[in-house]
């Protein structure tokens, strides 16, 4: 789980989700109200991480022959799995570095 590099505490799941649907690489930690950035290296990961699930559903949808409902449980459990994998995936910094 991502921690601060100001206060040192580590950020609960709900902030971690709920930064995740923002299209920004920073937030404030939610104990000392510092700014946070996602470190560069953890990029890849999640990009990863946000393009998989859909290819899957695609991918899946488009090899077995599969009903919709059967499509619709099986992008409800990769988002689930998506939800509980994405905190681990990055790391916090407290200055911003761009990619060079």
């Amino acid at each position: 789980m991502p921690t601060c590099e100001n206060c040192g505490q580590k950020w609960p799941w709900k902030k971690i989700v709920s930064n995740t649907f923002k299209l920004t690489n920073k937030a404030n930690c939610p104990y000392c109200g510092t700014t946070q950035y996602i470190v560069v290296k953890s990029k890849p990961a999640t990009a990863i991480l946000n393009f998989l699930p859909a290819f899957l559903i695609i991918t899946v949808g488009m090899i077995f022959d599969i009903s919709v409902p059967q499509v619709l449980m099986f992008a409800v459990v990769l988002v689930i799995i998506f939800l509980i994998i994405y905190p681990f995936t990055f790391n916090l910094s407290s200055d911003e570095k761009t990619l060079n």
